[in-house]
């Protein structure tokens, strides 16, 4: 089987005070989640790029950092999000799982900061 190009990008600098600024109440660090539990978490997204799942769909993978530490956001079936782009600043909620050995929110009901 031939391999697929994964579409990669970064954004190194994460300015945690411009992120809590920006925040909605109720959010936590990305560092004090665990799996299994409901979270509201906001950060900058740092990474993206777009990976066949199950039966070959594309899904968008984003990671989130707030400065204490990076979280995946998965949104199954899509290849991309309006508004959504490096740099952006974003809020996302629901129940941490792990994809990829890693911790990740899937499918989270999100706010895109401004």
């Amino acid at each position: 089987m031939i391999g697929r190009r994964k579409a990669v990008a970064e954004v190194e600098e994460v300015d945690i005070d411009e992120i809590r600024r920006l925040a909605l109440d109720g959010t936590v660090p990305i560092a004090d989640t665990a799996w299994r539990q409901q979270v509201k978490v906001a950060g900058r997204v740092r990474a993206m790029r777009v990976q066949p799942w199950a039966d070959g769909v594309a899904t968008l993978e984003v990671t989130l950092d707030d400065g204490t530490g990076g979280i995946t956001v998965v949104f199954l079936g899509r290849r991309h999000i309006g508004g959504i782009r490096l740099g952006t600043h974003l809020v996302a909620e629901g129940t941490v799982g792990e994809t990829h050995g890693r911790l990740a929110i899937l499918n989270p009901a999100y706010t895109i900061l401004p």
